[in-house]
């Protein structure tokens, strides 16, 4: 009886079996060493990716006061630890480490100092909080209250510029062990056959008299918010531009997520950002309010399988529908 409550136990806690273990088919980046006594507990790879660093604090409603953006090649790593340790001596090590790997320092600062945000990291961490949904235990969420919150970072970017990685140390709720989060991004060409053409507003109507629709990746937004991202007003111009030149257009604007998080999350998610983008026009570009609508399909028709870092990629996304005059 003993043997079998044994057994039982070590079924629904099978992360004590796998203590010290990095999952099966996981590894380090090659210029970026771990800290010791920690194992890898989550692991992805991207082949193609656009990957917003954060290299400054968070600014409540402006979003990041600094970032920088590189496409490539992504490597997101959690590393988890069994022994306690704080969330400053791992801060130093990967710093020494990264240093010594000729990586140039582009922001660093700790939530004990009041260096990431006014709110002890909370806000900082919305853009990492993703770990909270990756499938693992134990819950990665950041403690609510500010006076307990723990929280490190590190931006870095190597000699060449050709790697750009983030380092967030924090200590979650109910844990007494610190979470390391890693984000590396290597520039890499993508595939010439798989490259999509500059986006225009030529293009915009070409694919609109085409097809109807048209699926836009250009338009990027922080995580779990609606607020738009900077990076993304080059493609908001080529739309309020397609808009200016063919007077008697109109538009539904319709925000698509990927499968994580609930059915209802992700509905009203996307319908906020396809809001969003449809303000967005209006004040930024005086485009009237009565040629655009707004709405959230959530994951209801993504372009790809959502296994897959690409695939979920691709079906995080606005589209532009033409609408009957």
């Amino acid at each position: 009886m003993k043997k079998i409550a044994a057994l039982l136990l070590l079924m629904t806690l099978p992360y004590l079996a796998l203590a010290n273990e990095d999952v099966e088919g996981s590894g380090d980046h090659p210029l970026i060493e771990r800290v010791a006594g920690s194992y890898i507990g989550w692991f992805s790879r991207s082949d193609f990716d656009r990957v917003m660093i954060p290299t400054g604090p968070f600014v409540y409603r402006q979003g990041y006061e600094s970032s920088e953006t590189l496409e490539g090649e992504h490597l997101r790593i959690v590393y988890l630890f069994d022994e306690p340790t704080t969330t400053l001596r791992i801060m130093r090590s990967y710093q020494q480490a990264l240093e010594r790997a000729g990586f140039e320092v582009l922001f660093s600062g700790r939530s004990a100092d009041n260096e990431l945000d006014n709110r002890s990291g909370i806000n900082f961490m919305g853009r990492y909080s993703a770990v909270e949904r990756m499938g693992f235990k134990p819950q990665m969420r950041l403690p609510s209250q500010r006076s307990v919150s723990d929280v490190a970072y590190l931006a870095v970017r190597s000699a060449d510029g050709n790697v750009l990685a983030s380092v967030v140390i924090f200590m979650p709720d109910r844990r007494d062990t610190p979470v390391v989060l890693l984000d590396v991004v290597t520039a890499t060409e993508m595939d010439s056959e798989m490259a999509h053409e500059p986006l225009t507003a030529e293009r915009l109507a070409t694919d609109l008299g085409s097809q109807g629709r048209v699926a836009l990746q250009q338009i990027h937004f922080a995580f779990d918010s609606a607020e738009i991202l900077p990076e993304s007003s080059e493609a908001l111009t080529e739309v309020a531009q397609l808009l200016q030149t063919n007077t008697g257009l109109s538009l539904l604007v319709v925000g698509h997520t990927d499968s994580d998080g609930s059915f209802e999350y992700n509905l009203r998610l996307s319908a906020d950002r396809a809001q969003a983008v449809k303000a967005y026009l209006e004040q930024q570009h005086d485009i009237p309010a009565d040629r655009l609508r707004a709405s959230g399909a959530g994951m209801m028709a993504p372009l790809a399988s959502n296994q897959s870092e690409e695939g979920r990629s691709l079906n995080r996304r606005v589209e532009l529908v033409e609408l009957p005059n």
